[in-house]
């Protein structure tokens, strides 16, 4: 039995949003962990968009420990922007969706377009000013 390809079409945005939510988390990581004066930025890009505990660590510990050296590009800010919907996204999919966890996934690209929408009206386009210490 051949699955319709209607099934291959739906899946399209749900990798696009997972890939490029993994990509701009990552670049996001780095870029603040070297803002920051990390001594190992590329070991927060590559572990914490892949193990959330490690990134939760990061936000709350080290990033809190370091001031910025320099303000973010318009290119941090936008990933920081597509990081903060994509997180989340993630976590509203786990807290709002059903048990199932493929159907969780579903209304991923759902809630990121609805909260890529609001997390750009309130830090990338206010320069951060509602939202101090997250981008």
């Amino acid at each position: 039995m051949s699955i319709p390809i209607v099934t291959y079409l739906a899946s399209i945005p749900i990798l696009l949003v997972i890939l490029f939510g993994i990509v701009s988390f990552s670049y996001w990581m780095r870029s603040d962990a070297t803002a920051r004066g990390s001594s190992s930025p590329s070991y927060w890009a590559v572990l914490g968009p892949i193990f959330w505990p490690a990134a939760l660590y990061y936000f709350l510990v080290v990033r809190r420990a370091n001031e910025r050296r320099y303000p973010p590009t318009p290119w941090q800010g936008l990933a920081a922007t597509f990081t903060i919907s994509y997180v989340g996204a993630m976590v509203l999919g786990f807290v709002l969706g059903p048990p199932d966890v493929f159907t969780q996934i579903l209304y991923t690209p759902v809630y990121f377009v609805i909260l890529l929408f609001i997390t750009y009206l309130l830090v990338y386009r206010r320069r951060y000013g509602r939202l101090p210490e997250i981008a």
